[in-house]
């Protein structure tokens, strides 16, 4: 797989690189796994989100632990 970065991106990454002492490959690797976990953590949660029956909220939450003032 090719993608193209832009050239300041490029040059972000190629500093960045020089400075941790980490090759490019392992920076963008990192990054894009961990953008996709991420990505994959929402797409649970907004499925989650449509299945969710009925929401207490924190009040009522104190109040059934006897944790309300």
């Amino acid at each position: 797989m090719a993608v193209h970065i832009p050239a300041e991106i490029e040059d972000q990454l190629d500093a960045f690189a020089h400075r941790t002492g980490e090759s490019k490959d392992d920076l963008v690797r990192d990054a894009l796994l961990g953008y996709l976990e991420d990505r994959q953590d929402a797409l649970i949660a907004a499925e989650r989100l449509k299945h969710v029956g009925g929401r207490t909220s924190l009040e009522e939450i104190g109040r059934k632990y006897g944790l309300a003032d």
